[in-house]
């Protein structure tokens, strides 16, 4: 995965840290010099767009989530992060449409089903939320176990 790679260590470091401005910094200038696509590019508008929503840019971030599914139609973390925009602002069905997207895209993102599972509950459709919920935590623990490191729960991806 592109988390590994060394050249983007400084910008994950300071979303890490939740230095948000200077991971932007280091986002802006990966996609300033680098001639990426597909699901590089996605990966890194991604990321900037997380930055740019701990920055409180709500609005820019939106852009960087769409701009990353241009560069991959179908890249389950920017779905999901449009989905948490959408769950944020009320539109619960909405959200879950994303949501729903991002597990179509990625069937092992546990994020996407914890946070399907969060918009399930609000909307009132409880068992589902349960069910969406329990199968986060699956996918969260066979990760642990594998030893990957894939998300963190409670912060956009």
């Amino acid at each position: 995965m592109f988390r590994d790679r060394d050249e983007f260590a400084c910008a994950l470091e300071a979303l890490d840290r939740r230095d948000f401005a200077r991971a932007q910094s280091e986002l802006d200038l990966l996609l300033e010099r680098r001639s990426c696509g597909g699901a590089e590019r996605a990966f890194l508008l991604n990321k900037r767009g997380v930055a740019r929503m701990g920055l409180d840019q709500r609005e820019v971030a939106r852009a960087d989530f769409e701009a990353a599914l241009e560069a991959q139609s179908h890249y389950a973390p920017a779905l999901t992060n449009l989905g948490n925009l959408l769950l944020e602002s009320g539109r619960l069905q909405e959200a879950i449409d994303h949501y729903e997207r991002a597990i179509s895209s990625d069937g092992e993102y546990a994020v996407a089903f914890l946070n399907l599972g969060v918009a399930y509950k609000r909307a009132g459709r409880i068992a589902e939320g349960v069910r969406a919920l329990r199968q986060a935590q699956r996918l969260e623990q066979r990760l642990r176990t594998s030893g990957r490191r894939y998300y963190r729960p409670s912060r956009p991806q």
